[in-house]
């Protein structure tokens, strides 16, 4: 009878030594734990990490995005430059083709097209330094996030 008696209390010892998942407090205190904690401790900073590289990536492509638009934009803007000087140029030509080009300086620019074309310039041309600002306030803005999701790593 000793036998199965001894086969019971094995299964008995094993059940008790089967390891429990341990809560946090019981690791932050430092207490020896067994392999699945210690398993379950790592998948969950493993977690944590991919969250946080892939919060870093999500902000990377919005950014890039959003610096790829303010490129476009700024492309757009110095056409529209381009275009108003090819503009007050033709104006230029025609005036000297018809010997119609004011001795003056002062005079060209009373000319209603020219004076138009170099109003929408300044315009154009502040256009581009906003959107400039606001390339460099976005790089800048992602640096800050990158660096606020990196310091978030355990």
């Amino acid at each position: 009878m000793q036998g199965p008696a001894r086969a019971d209390s094995a299964v008995i010892a094993f059940e008790t030594t089967l390891p429990d998942v341990p809560c946090k407090e019981t690791l932050a205190k430092g207490v020896a734990m067994a392999i699945w904690g210690k398993t379950v401790l790592n998948i969950e900073k493993g977690s944590k990490k991919i969250a946080v590289i892939a919060t870093t990536f999500s902000e990377w492509v919005k950014t890039e995005l959003a610096i790829i638009r303010l490129g476009i934009r700024i492309d757009d803007a110095q056409n529209a430059i381009d275009s108003l000087h090819r503009q007050i140029g033709r104006k230029i030509i025609d005036l000297r083709k018809k010997d119609a080009l004011p001795k003056t300086t002062d005079l060209l620019f009373r000319d209603e097209e020219i004076v138009a074309a170099i109003t929408e310039l300044a315009d154009r041309e502040q256009e581009i330094k906003e959107l400039r600002n606001e390339l460099q306030t976005v790089r800048s803005d992602f640096k800050t996030v990158v660096k606020q999701t990196e310091d978030t790593l355990p």
